[in-house]
C-alpha cells in the first residue's frame, strides 16, 4: 500500500539522518515521497524534509513553518489533518501496550478539533478515520477509569462517548466494509466490558439497545458485514468462549490463522493460546485432554513470539511452563520447567514496552515458591500487588499469594 510505503521512508529518512548523518539521502527519501503521483501533502515528510535542511551543512535555511489562513476550507483542512495526525501518533503506538488517561484524553480532544474544524470538507473516509479514532481514543479512557469506583463517571461518559462515535459508522452505508465490521466489534466489547465493571450504560441509539444484553450478536452483525476479517473471528473465537463453547472457540482461532498473515494471525496465536491455558486452569486433574489445552498454548506462544514480541505473551509463556511444573512428577523436569518460567518472566520484564503485567509478578513468585526461593517471592508478590492497584484490578491475587507465602515460611528462609 501506498501509505505503508510512504510510512517506510519517513522511517529510513530520519533513521538515514540520526544514525549515519547522511542528509543528502535523507532528503531524498523524503523528497520521493512528495514528489507528483506520490503524496504531494504528506504531512511527516512535510515536516521532516525543513528540519534536515535547517541542519544541513552549507546552511541552507530552513522552510518556514506554514501559516494557514483559516478563512479558507483549504486551510482548515490541512489544520484538521495535523490535529488528527497528532491524535493518531498518541493513541495508535503499536509498540506500546500502556496507552495513558492523558495521552487519551488528549487524543479525543484532538480528533473533536479536526472533526469540528473540517470534519464537513472532507471525503467520507477521511471523516469516518476520525470519528473511529475518537471512538479509541474514548475506549481507551474507558478502560483505564471503568475498574475504579472514584472514577466511574468519567467511565460512563467515555462509554457513551466511544459508542456513540463507533454507532456512526457501523450504521453508515457508505462506510468501507472492514471499518464497519470493526466497528461493532468495538461496540460489542465495550458492552461486555461494562457489564463485567458495573459501568453504567447510559443513553445509546435506539437500535443497539437489544444488543446490551447479548454483546456477542455485535459481533456476528460483524461477521456478516466483513465474513472474512481475521479480526472479527478473533473476537468471534473470544467470546464463544467465554460462553463455553470450547470447540467452536478453537475452529474460529483455526480459522483465523489460515487466513493471509497479517498481525490479526498473530493475535489469534495469543489469543488462541490464552484460551487454552485457561482451560487447562479449569481442568479439575491434569487428564491427557486437559495436557493437550496446555502443550497447545505452549506451541502457540512459542511460535508467536518469534513474529512479534510482547510482554504479556512472554508472561503467558512463563506460567504454562509453570503449569507444566505443577503436574510433572520428574523432580529434575519439574526444576528445568520452573526455571524456563522464570527465564520468560525476565524478558517479560525487560521488554520495555508497557505497563508491568501483574501477571508477570504473580508467576515469577509462585515459581520462587516452588524453588524454594520464599523470600525472592514475596518481593514479587509486593510488586505485583503495587501494579494490581495502579490498575484497579479488585481481586488481589498476589495480595493472598504474599500471606500465603508469609504464612508458610516464616522461619528457616535464606533465600
Amino acid at each position: 500500500m501506498k501509505a505503508v510505503r510512504h510510512a517506510i521512508r519517513n522511517l529510513l529518512g530520519v533513521l538515514a539522518y540520526r544514525q549515519e548523518n547522511d542528509r543528502q539521502g535523507a532528503l531524498d527519501y523524503f523528497n520521493h515521497i512528495l514528489s507528483p503521483g506520490e503524496d504531494p501533502d504528506n504531512l511527516n515528510a512535510m515536516a521532516n524534509r525543513p528540519f534536515v535542511m535547517s541542519t544541513s551543512k552549507g546552511g541552507i535555511p530552513a522552510a518556514a513553518p506554514d501559516e494557514l489562513d483559516l478563512s479558507t476550507e483549504e486551510g482548515k483542512r490541512a489544520q484538521a489533518r495535523r490535529y488528527a495526525e497528532q491524535a493518531f501518533a498518541l493513541i495508535d503506538e503499536k509498540n506500546n501496550d500502556a496507552i495513558y488517561y492523558e495521552r487519551s484524553s488528549r487524543a479525543l480532544e484532538l480528533c473533536n478539533q479536526a472533526m469540528e474544524l473540517a470534519g464537513h470538507l472532507v471525503d467520507l473516509d477521511e471523516s469516518n478515520n476520525w470519528k473511529y479514532l475518537a471512538g479509541k481514543a474514548s475506549d481507551e479512557i474507558l478502560k483505564k477509569t471503568m475498574s475504579k469506583i472514584e472514577t466511574h463517571d468519567e467511565a460512563y461518559q467515555a462509554l457513551e462517548n466511544a459508542v456513540w462515535s463507533f454507532w456512526i459508522i457501523a450504521e453508515n452505508p457508505s462506510a468501507d466494509i472492514y471499518m464497519k465490521g470493526f466497528a461493532w466489534v468495538r461496540i460489542g466489547v465495550i458492552f461486555r466490558r461494562a457489564s463485567e465493571w458495573d459501568v453504567q450504560i447510559g443513553e445509546v441509539p435506539e437500535s443497539l439497545e437489544e444488543f446490551i444484553d447479548d454483546p456477542e450478536r455485535c459481533v456476528r452483525k460483524a461477521r456478516e458485514i466483513a465474513p472474512d476479517s481475521p479480526r472479527v473471528l478473533n473476537y468471534l473465537a473470544f467470546f464463544r468462549g467465554k460462553a463455553g463453547d470450547v470447540e467452536e472457540a478453537l475452529r474460529l482461532y483455526e480459522e483465523s490463522i489460515l487466513l493471509q498473515s497479517t498481525k490479526e494471525n498473530f493475535l489469534a496465536y495469543s489469543g488462541r493460546a490464552k484460551f487454552c491455558l485457561e482451560q487447562h486452569k479449569r481442568a479439575v486433574s491434569a487428564s491427557a485432554p486437559y495436557r493437550r489445552y496446555l502443550d497447545q498454548a505452549k506451541d502457540d506462544l512459542e511460535y508467536v513470539l518469534t513474529k512479534h514480541e510482547s510482554p504479556r505473551d512472554y508472561a503467558m509463556l512463563a506460567d504454562v511452563y509453570l503449569q507444566m511444573a505443577k503436574i510433572t512428577i520428574d523432580s529434575a523436569t519439574r526444576r528445568e520447567f520452573l526455571i524456563k518460567a522464570l527465564h520468560n518472566c525476565f524478558i517479560s520484564e525487560n521488554c520495555q514496552r508497557g505497563n508491568e503485567p501483574f501477571q508477570l509478578y504473580n508467576v515469577r513468585g509462585r515459581c520462587q515458591c516452588l524453588l524454594g526461593q520464599h523470600r525472592r517471592a514475596r518481593v514479587s508478590f509486593r510488586l505485583g500487588m503495587r501494579c494490581e492497584k495502579k490498575s484497579g484490578y479488585k481481586w488481589g491475587e498476589c495480595g493472598s499469594l504474599l500471606a500465603d507465602c508469609e504464612d508458610q515460611h516464616r522461619l528457616g528462609d535464606n533465600c
